[in-house]
């Protein structure tokens, strides 16, 4: 096992011990000789694995019935020279008895230490990202019971806030936090960390305030996905359909002109003292995660050989396509080599590779601008482009295609001009691209049949 999948099940072990099982001995096998401090409750942090054992064992509720069971929303873990680490994790406590299933959701800030080779928790915070009713009401100790009454006697409507360690745990890493009032419209309290985040004071309508910032933030291409979700408007209707939290990701701007993924999240909370709706909204850093995963996804899609989309993705591009934009105009053509084999028997596959990879090359100068391109499959290219009729595309940037691949220059002196066969096909009124696949397909072998490196557009009569 790595250190971290080490860590994830000590911090499990200790999670199980102490919530479900009532296993004491299992907590303080999970716990260093060196204690900083383990924050329980009402407690306090206590400093010894003796005073732990002792709250521990008074706090569980003995008469308790239910089942309870635990799910782990994130776990981040960060190790320091390997002999320390910081971890920040989320817990959800399922809790069952007599068919009905409440949850509570903690979140618990660790530090670990390493000894003997093993890692033990030598400090830790355990907090709800709100004090209510609804994240306390299935944690299984006496303490938070206690601690729920006291918060609602001592600090009324401010209940429902975020614990200044919650925020520091799991904020610490934001460009801004904010508390939002959604039921009247203004922001409660704001903490900006960078300033390519606007401040907001505390009775600051929201919703003017998301409008009127948007145009300095958001980038121009996202700025309608983020108010669809974030306006005041999308949050209320979140709240009517109980969701619990919301979230947008968007290219968000530095002042001085550059850009970078960010996400927002809303977690929605009712104030168990007022009713009111409000919420807990801050903003993310996701530049290099957002970087990774386009990465990932852009490679999954494309070809390696021509670095164009290969079949699934061309597909899926251009259905999505004819899906939001069924009445549009546009074409579909397929591109076969004409005689492939014979030049791959002939030269070799790596002047094979060298056809290819120019006819794809010769496709984007023509095609990449405003057109969807991709290898279907051998020596069976695709190209879709709005907008363009099927004449028209065979008047125009086929004819300059079909030109330029019979001009191609060969390594190694070698003299061949590239000729391909073209069907082509109106995508109007075309609703999958199966159907079009087929009419350009029977356009093309019309193509091979008449002679090769030629041109034919489908029609009915076909």
């Amino acid at each position: 096992m790595t250190d971290e999948e080490r860590i994830r099940q000590v911090f499990q072990d200790f999670e199980d011990g102490g919530l479900v099982s009532k296993d004491i001995d299992k907590v303080l096998s999970c716990i260093a000789d060196r204690v900083i401090g383990i924050g329980i409750g009402e407690q306090g942090f206590v400093r010894s694995k003796s005073d732990i054992q002792e709250i521990f064992a008074s706090g569980l509720r003995e008469d308790d019935c239910a089942a309870y069971s635990l799910q782990y929303a994130r776990l981040d873990i960060l190790i320091h020279d390997g002999q320390f680490a910081n971890a920040c994790g989320e817990v959800i406590i399922h809790r069952s008895e007599n068919g009905n299933v409440t949850k509570s959701k903690l979140l618990q800030t660790l530090i670990f230490v390493k000894e003997g080779g093993d890692w033990k928790i030598c400090g830790l915070h355990a907090s709800a990202p709100a004090i209510t009713a609804e994240n306390m009401e299935a944690y299984p100790l006496k303490v938070a019971e206690n601690l729920l009454q006291n918060m609602r006697k001592e600090i009324g409507e401010k209940a429902f806030m975020a614990e200044q360690q919650f925020q520091q745990a799991v904020l610490a890493d934001t460009v801004a936090f904010y508390i939002v009032n959604f039921s009247k419209n203004c922001f409660e309290q704001c903490q900006v960390n960078q300033t390519i985040c606007a401040y907001a004071e505390p009775g600051t309508p929201y919703e003017a305030f998301v409008r009127e910032k948007i145009p300095e933030y958001v980038a121009e291409e996202d700025r309608e996905k983020f108010l669809s979700k974030l306006s005041l408007g999308s949050v209320l209707d979140a709240i009517e359909r109980n969701e619990t939290e919301i979230s947008c990701e968007y290219m968000l701007s530095h002042p001085g002109g550059s850009s970078f993924w960010a996400v927002t999240v809303i977690r929605l909370i009712t104030d168990c003292i007022t009713g009111e709706h409000k919420g807990i909204m801050y903003v993310k850093d996701i530049d290099q995660q957002k970087r990774r995963e386009l990465e990932m996804k852009n490679k999954a899609e494309r070809d390696d050989l021509t670095g164009i989309y290969n079949r699934t993705a061309f597909v899926h591009h251009v259905e999505r396509l004819l899906s939001h934009r069924p009445q549009a105009t546009g074409a579909f053509f397929m591109l076969d080599i004409d005689r492939f084999k014979e030049i791959n028997d002939t030269f070799g596959h790596p002047f094979g590779d060298f056809v290819l990879v120019s006819v794809a090359e010769a496709l984007k100068e023509q095609f990449q601008a405003g057109g969807i391109l991709g290898r279907l499959g051998g020596d069976e290219f695709g190209a879709f482009v709005p907008e363009e009729t099927a004449q028209t595309l065979a008047e125009g940037r086929v004819a300059v295609l079909m030109e330029k691949l019979l001009q191609l220059q060969a390594p190694q002196n070698i003299s061949i001009p590239i000729s391909c066969s073209i069907g082509i096909a109106d995508a109007e009124g075309a609703r999958a691209f199966a159907q079009l696949y087929q009419q350009a397909d029977e356009a093309m072998y019309r193509s091979k049949h008449s002679g090769k490196g030629r041109c034919t557009i489908y029609t009915q009569q076909q």
